[in-house]
């Protein structure tokens, strides 16, 4: 913590009565571009456009909120929090964000804008009005013939905003997220390690048999112009008779001019749709206005903020390092876990550097970021080997003269809890699974108009997107973040999983089980698919009974040693508490609340980390009987005659009297 007096806190608006600000840092600290050449200071009047991340509120509980959602037998289990829960207790409050907007509007930023989620603040601004608000000094750089600027000093806010204030983005533009895409040099068609169509890759990798993606809806964080890239997606569709499925685009901010990302969003576009088998729900491309990290920042967030889409895609990376200096690392793991707490999963391409995708950066090792959050899929890279018919023949780690498969440990990210006892070390391990990635059998896709080869792990991450939401798909649910049941069959070395064992990427070699190449290695689709799916049957015991009388509620869950709950249902509404599976099989004891007909009793199987929900397919009826009308037992003829010669005497006397 710093205390400055002077006039330029003044200017800087953050007290009403006093020239004194004790200011404090944020997670946005100095940073000087590596090999970067310096320029000049930046004037005064010179432009800077920011993006203001902020803390989410009650961090903890939300925490709380993500273990009980992914914990089998916890109430809570699947119940997916909703964009206007974490409105209510999770974004800044309306009054903390006023109080930020008005600080930069005294520190002389315009156009200013709020996210709907509350999340980041977006303002127009420039050289001063950063070091009245920031206390930054801003420089410009110049690097392999590119300007760009950075701050060199720690961004610095008042005390009094530091409880609501995380990050300050876009005071560095040189260090920025690039594709992970290559070209092939030649589209190759022939031989074990050939070119395949996106529409071949559920034939080598079993998903073709599988229902298409139909119920899911997909996300790609794009960026720039997405003119060519949705014409390129509609002749991909029309050469290989696809349905025909126009994205939505969405520009987050302004719109961005560039198109030098267009063969990026071709490869995750058409990747997915193919592997997708076809069709999905919905593609929405969100589009950033640059590759700069508070523009992606920004995207990220919106895919987050609108929890339309059930599997989003990132193929884009940067040095793990950058992103934690210059306060994207904070940001977006907020965004990614909040994800999670709403049933959203992030794929993210793990880098085609090998074993340190730092090394441009001048680390001796590191990780590409956002692959090393705690808080998505990180996707690495293989060689495929297939026949002509596109049949699988097995996978290497990839490692040849295009590139090589990311993977390391983080020397940032701590290691998740679904990591511990897998991954050496406390950090984070890279990647989680891997896909195709070598362009030498990489997809042959559609770019500004004409055939052409591609790989990186931009491709493997797609396929795994496209695969996913296929296994949902399959399962009719959104399943959610999938870390804790690829772990698990991973360490088993389960059936479906593809271990890659040969090859390395570096520093790090292939070997059984999870390593630094390819996480647990790719994996069949339809035996993954089927590793989720679950069954419930119910039954009743009587089948008949009397009006108030108990029953004996039985649901039988198969699946694969399927834990957690089963919410038993009569009339389609809930009855009693959700009863504990034992052995795949949940009972209840109770009386049914309807009066004389029939009852329907129904079971719903809520899942578990490993085993998706199901509900029984027929209901089971039971009948209830109508209540016995009370009789007077048979009297014996002697008490018969008694009882009617008193009847005649007191009719007698009651005629007489």
């Amino acid at each position: 913590m710093l205390v400055f007096v002077g006039p330029s806190a003044a200017l800087g608006g953050a007290t009403a009565a006093s020239d004194a600000v004790t200011w404090t840092r944020t997670h946005t600290h100095a940073h000087v571009p590596w090999r970067a050449v310096y320029r000049r200071e930046m004037h005064a009047t010179e432009a800077v456009d920011i993006t203001l991340t902020l803390k989410l509120r009650n961090a903890d509980l939300l925490e709380r909120s993500v273990r009980a959602i992914t914990s089998p037998g916890d109430p809570r289990y699947h119940h997916w929090l909703s964009r206007e829960e974490i409105l209510a207790n999770h974004a800044p409050t309306p009054d903390r964000v006023r109080a930020v907007t008005n600080y930069l509007e005294r520190a002389g930023f315009t156009d200013i804008s709020v996210a709907a989620n509350r999340m980041l603040i977006g303002a127009h601004g420039n050289a001063a009005s950063v070091r009245r608000a920031f206390r930054s000094r801003m420089v410009q750089f110049e690097r392999d013939g590119r300007l760009g600027i950075a701050n060199v000093t720690d961004a610095q806010i008042p005390l009094n905003l530091s409880d609501v204030v995380l990050a300050v983005l876009g005071l560095q533009t040189l260090d920025t997220m690039h594709p992970m895409y290559i070209p092939a040099t030649e589209v190759q068609l022939t031989g074990s390690v050939h070119g395949l169509s996106p529409t071949q890759l559920p034939i080598a990798y079993d998903a073709a048999g599988l229902p298409s993606a139909t119920s899911v809806t997909v996300g790609i964080i794009t960026e720039g112009n997405m003119t060519q890239p949705l014409a390129d997606l509609l002749q991909f569709q029309s050469q290989n008779a696809l349905p025909a499925l126009m994205p939505t685009v969405i520009t987050v901010g302004r719109a961005g001019r560039d198109t030098s990302g267009t063969a990026e969003w071709d490869l995750d576009s058409q990747t997915i749709q193919a592997m997708a088998g076809g069709q999905v729900a919905q593609m929405i491309w969100y589009a950033a206005r640059s590759l700069s990290d508070g523009d992606i920042t920004a995207a990220i967030n919106r895919a987050v903020s609108d929890n339309a889409a059930a599997i989003i895609n990132i193929s884009l990376g940067e040095c793990e390092t950058v992103a934690s200096k210059d306060g994207a690392m904070v940001s977006d793991d907020q965004s990614f876990m909040v994800a999670i707490a709403q049933g959203q999963t992030f794929a993210v391409a793990a880098g085609d550097s090998g074993s340190n995708e730092c090394a441009a950066q001048g680390e001796s090792a590191g990780a590409a970021y956002p692959a090393s959050s705690p808080y998505v899929i990180a996707v690495g890279g293989t060689s495929l080997y297939t026949d002509s018919n596109a049949n699988y023949g097995g996978e290497v780690v990839w490692n040849n003269s295009y590139g090589s498969s990311g993977g390391s440990p983080s020397t940032v990210e701590s290691q998740p809890a679904w990591q511990m006892g897998v991954v050496p070390g406390s950090f984070r391990g890279v990647p989680d699974i891997a896909f195709d990635a070598d362009p030498a059998s990489g997809a042959i896709i559609i770019v500004n108009g004409a055939s052409a080869q591609y790989g990186g792990t931009s491709l493997a991450a797609p396929i795994f997107v496209g695969a996913y939401a296929r296994i949902q798909t399959a399962n009719n649910a959104r399943l959610g973040f999938p870390a804790s049941w690829i772990y698990k069959y991973g360490a088993q070395q389960a059936q479906p999983f593809h271990d890659v064992t040969s090859g390395s990427n570096g520093a790090y070699s292939a070997a059984p089980g999870w390593d630094y190449t390819t996480g647990f290695g790719s994996f069949d689709v339809a035996g993954a698919t089927a590793f989720t799916l679950t069954s419930t049957a119910v039954s009743v015991s009587p089948t008949t009974v009397a009006p108030g009388a108990s029953v004996t509620l039985t649901a039988t869950v198969t699946g694969n040693a399927p834990t957690g709950t089963v919410q038993f249902q009569v009339n389609g509404a809930a009855l009693g508490a959700p009863a504990t599976l034992n052995g795949g099989i949940a009972t209840l004891t109770t009386a049914l609340p309807g009066s004389a007909g029939t009852d329907l009793i129904s079971a719903t199987y809520g899942g578990d980390l490993y085993n998706a929900g199901s509900v029984s397919a027929t209901p089971f009826v039971v009948s209830i009987g109508v209540p016995p009308v009370a009789t007077l037992p048979m009297l014996p003829q002697w008490a018969a005659w008694l009882l009617a010669s008193i009847l005649l005497v007191t009719a007698a006397k009651h005629g007489t009297g």
